[in-house]
């Protein structure tokens, strides 16, 4: 037996190429190189210098599960066959690895994996499930179900997941990232996806070239959006008040002709 968690090596590469590249496609064009992007960039990574933030480490990978040497071979054989894109096969593979150890989330997400590459999206979901049932912690399980959601168009789903991904580790990066997306380009709510944007780029410490784009570029368009925005309205003047002599005489024909909604329509 040994101490392993199966969040490891190739589950990730191949994790992080069938499904969170779907995640990482610029929410907008690439911002233009100028001095408003220079000025945006140079105030971002001055806000990144704070040395007094220590992201948590993932409670997932704190987990040490003891799972025999063949467990781990068998994971790594399905792994390889999932880089095929064998799907049918590698399902069969890692179901008999759920079934010889019932309480691994990891085999699962993958399980989930080769479903939604099947187009089973409902087993794909139900396999997402499983696994955040038996390891709430599992935060790749949250964010591939997410994804899964929101290519459904599932947004507020996708959203939902997204947060208990955070609940279980407040400094998920993917997480925060991903959020944004979901936020600027599906939901429209900048100023979410820019807390969330720039988060991921305050836990990465370094972020790369694209994520600092989406940041500047919702600072812009928000910058935009204030100069445009319609000034308020002037408040309209106070009606005069009727003196006593101008108002119209009972019986007269302005006085008929007041009715009161409710009496509308009746005889």
């Amino acid at each position: 037996m040994v101490c392993i968690n199966f969040r490891y090596g190739g589950l990730f590469l191949l994790f992080f190429a069938l499904v969170l590249s779907g995640c990482t496609t610029s929410p907008r064009k690439s911002v233009e190189e100028d001095d408003n992007t220079r000025e945006l960039d140079a105030e971002l990574t001055a806000a990144l210098q704070d040395e007094s933030f220590t992201p948590s480490p993932d409670p997932y990978l704190q987990q040490a599960t003891a799972v025999d040497v063949s467990i781990k071979q068998a994971f790594d054989d399905a792994l390889l066959v999932m880089q095929q894109q064998d799907w049918p096969q590698a399902e069969r593979q890692l179901m008999a690895i759920a079934q010889s150890a019932p309480t691994l989330s990891g085999p699962w997400v993958n399980i989930g994996l080769c479903r939604w590459r099947q187009d089973q999206i409902d087993g794909a979901k139900e396999a997402f499930e499983q696994a955040i049932q038996l390891n709430a912690l599992n935060g790749d399980a949250y964010n591939t179900y997410a994804v899964l959601a929101r290519e459904q168009g599932e947004f507020t789903q996708a959203e939902a997941l997204y947060q208990k991904a955070l609940i279980a580790w407040p400094h998920n990066e993917t997480s925060h990232r991903n959020l944004g997306v979901l936020y600027d380009m599906y939901m429209g709510r900048l100023d979410d996806a820019l807390k969330h944007f720039e988060m991921s780029a305050k836990i990465n410490g370094n972020p790369d070239k694209k994520l600092r784009g989406w940041i500047i570029d919702i600072k812009r368009r928000q910058a935009k959006a204030a100069k445009e925005k319609p000034a308020a309205p002037k408040p309209k003047a106070e009606p005069q008040q009727v003196e006593q002599n101008d108002a119209p005489e009972s019986g007269s024909s302005a006085a008929e002709g007041t009715q009161s909604s409710s009496e509308e329509g009746e005889p």
